[in-house]
Formats: C-alpha cells, structure tokens, sequence
C-alpha cells in the first residue's frame, strides 16, 4: 500500500511539473517586437512588409503565410510570402533566424501610405496605421511554443529611403528650403551630381515626402544605377504654399541655385561638367525654369509632365487639364542642352501639349538636342499624369542622360 502511494505522488508530481513546463514554455510576442517596412515604388512609398523579432529562432520551412494577418487600418494586407531573416536590416531569406518577414502585395490597393489632399493639393502620410496578428501557435527551434496573439498594432516604421538620404535645411535671407543628400560610396575620380525636382503633391516642410511621393530620387540610388555610376543625389523640397506655384513660385529657382552651389563646394569631388536635372510635373515646369535661368550649368535634362512657365502668361484650359505656352526667347536659351521630355497623351492634370510646344518651341530656335517621348492614351494607367512610372523605368532615358556631360 506504502508503495501504492509513492508511485501515485511520483505520477501526479510528474504531472504537474508536465503542466507546469507546457505553460512555462507557452509564449506571446507583442506590439514592441513588431515593425511596419515601407518600399517606395513607382505609385510612391507602400507598406511592404511587416518584421516580427522573437526571442528565438525559427525555421523558416515551418511557418506559413496562413500563419499571420495583417490589416492597414480596417482593410486586410495580402501576404505574399512568410521566411525567417538573420537581420531586421536589409533582409534576406535565411534557413532560420529570430526575424520573421511577412511580405506584402505591394499592388494591393490599400498598400500606398499617402492620400491625396484635394483641397490644398498634396500628399500627406497617412496611411500607417497597421496592426498584425499571429493567428496560431508556432515553434521556435528550440521547441518553445509562441501562442496566437490578438491583432498588435504597430508603433515603430522603417523606411529604408528616408535613412539613406542625409537631411538638412538651406537658408538663404528669409528664405528657407528643406533637402536630402544622398552621397555614393567612396572611391577615386569626381562625380556626378543629379537634381531631382517633386510635383505639386510633395510641397511642404516635412523633409520628407519628396522622397516618397515617387521613385524619382530612389531611381538613382539603387545599388545597380550607382554600380554603374557612383552619383550624388539631391532631392529639394519647395515649401507649402496655397497658390499651388511651387518651383515657379517667386525666388524659389534662384534659392535652389543657391543651394545647388552650396553642395557643390561643400563636396570637391562632383564634377561641375556633370549635374543633372529632372523633375515630375511641377517639377518638370521647375526643370524647365532653372535650364531658363541657367542655361550653361547642366549636362542635360529629363522633364517629366510639365511645361515652360515664363512670368504673366495665362494658363490655357483643355479640359481638365492645363499648360503654359512657350516663351519663344527662353526656347532659344535651351536649344544647347540636351533634353529629354516625357508625358502621356491623356494626362488629365497638365495638358501633352505643354511638353509638346516647349520641345517645339526649342527645335524651331534650332535646338537638335531635345526630344519628346508622347505615351499613347491608356499606356500611363491608371493615372496618366503619372508619366515618371514608365520614364524612370527607361533604362536607355537614364543611360542617355548620364552619357553627357559638359564641353
């Protein structure tokens, strides 16, 4: 009977202690091991993926896009795909590692984290409110067990562009402009330095949305243009203002010259004979004042959906759309640079045929070296102002424009 009792209490004991490492090794993560990744693409900067850091190693094999949700505001994600990284910077598929990424469909149509704001005209980053849920128990290598938790909402963003552009502020007199810097990797020789004007849609004082409304500056920085051709890369923001003038606003160009300056003797390896120049709709019309204002400066230029602005001409209305005809002296003054113009036939915002007669205008002054490129209606989709989404991606536009350089 003694004996009967024993082993009773060394099974219950076995029991507990059973019980007791189950609930011990039972884990949750929580809303201080989770990040939101932004990528900016060609639409502008998306939610990309979510980086969940658990105490433990998992395997990659093991885990399942089943296995999470993740929702932007009210509004599921789509994931594309579940793998374990070694790091939580520059992530790469690994065997295992403590780094879970849930990559997102970037097409999704809630995956831009800018909205548009009608009434002023430009972008303000709003979307960012996403929260993810691990929907089932999973196992780290260790065996340990990390339980469903309920949706964590996310607090911390990581925005890989805004880290690689140095921030910092110009001013001049009364007058103030935001900018990024973004410097190539050391090495011997001088190098170019490329301009890149927003639209409308970036003005402000944040610092911040000129990189992101579009993959205009970031085109220019990926590891594969900058293998070819190590660059410096600039990209100004114009501050806000209600008239929607931007970059032909008064004295906005000349600050920007100033600034361009600037850079230059702050950084003795650019190479004066190559700056370049490019800019999206306001930014194009911008493009276009400072190639007026400085004709002899750059090596070339790409405008894209813009048109020439010359002080007191009127806007001409075609239906929703509106442009500035060509000053016949400032075509004159551009008929030496090399320039490249893009837009799309149907671009609803600013008319085709402010580009149009700006090249035309140029050519009959006897410029050779401009040309146009005219996307037929329904290529640029489903926004035809949005011309730079097929322009920056024109491997042979960026080769043509880098290949000159001033005489």
């Amino acid at each position: 009977m003694k004996k009967r009792y024993i082993l009773m209490g060394i099974v219950l004991a076995s029991l507990g202690l059973a019980a007791c490492s189950s609930k011990e090794s039972a884990e949750k993560v929580d809303s201080k091991q989770v990040e939101l990744i932004t990528e900016v693409v060609d639409k502008g900067e998306v939610g990309s993926s979510i980086i969940i850091t658990y105490p433990e190693e998992m395997e990659s094999k093991s885990l399942a896009t089943s296995d999470f949700s993740v929702f932007a505001g009210n509004k599921s994600r789509n994931i594309e795909a579940v793998y374990t990284s070694e790091k939580n910077k520059d992530v790469a598929p690994s065997e295992k590692g403590r780094y879970v990424v849930i990559e997102l469909n970037q097409n999704d149509t809630n995956a831009g984290t800018l909205s548009f704001d009608m009434e002023k005209f430009v972008n303000t980053r709003t979307n960012l409110s996403y929260s993810v849920a691990q929907t089932k128990t999973i196992s780290s290598t260790k065996g340990t067990k990390y339980e469903a938790t309920k949706p964590l909402t996310i607090k911390t963003v990581q925005t890989p562009i805004l880290e690689s552009f140095k921030a910092a502020t110009f001013t001049d007199n009364e007058k103030v402009m935001k900018y990024r810097l973004f410097s190539p990797a050391e090495g011997d020789g001088k190098k170019p330095l490329i301009i890149f004007l927003h639209g409308s849609g970036e003005r402000g004082d944040d610092n911040e949305l000129q990189l992101l409304g579009t993959d205009g500056p970031q085109t220019f920085t990926t590891p594969s243009f900058q293998a070819q051709t190590k660059s410096y890369v600039l990209a100004p923001q114009v501050p806000f203002d209600e008239a929607r003038e931007g970059w032909f606003g008064k004295g906005q160009t000349l600050v920007l010259k100033k600034l361009i300056d600037q850079v230059i003797a702050d950084h003795d390896d650019i190479d004066s004979n190559r700056i370049y120049l490019t800019g999206v709709s306001n930014g194009a019309t911008g493009t276009f004042k400072m190639l007026t204002e400085n004709p002899d400066f750059f090596a070339a230029a790409m405008p894209i959906a813009g048109y020439m602005y010359h002080e007191g001409a009127e806007f001409i209305q075609v239906g929703s759309a509106r442009y500035l005809a060509p000053n016949k002296e400032d075509a004159a003054k551009l008929k030496q640079i090399p320039i490249w113009a893009f837009q799309a036939e149907d671009d609803p915002v600013n008319s085709v045929q402010g580009s149009l007669q700006a090249v035309k205008a140029i050519q009959d002054a006897g410029g050779k070296k401009v040309q146009m490129t005219e996307y037929p209606s329904g290529l640029v989709a489903p926004n035809p102002h949005a011309s730079w989404e097929k322009a920056y991606n024109n491997s042979q536009a960026l080769i043509w424009l880098m290949q000159h350089q001033k005489s």
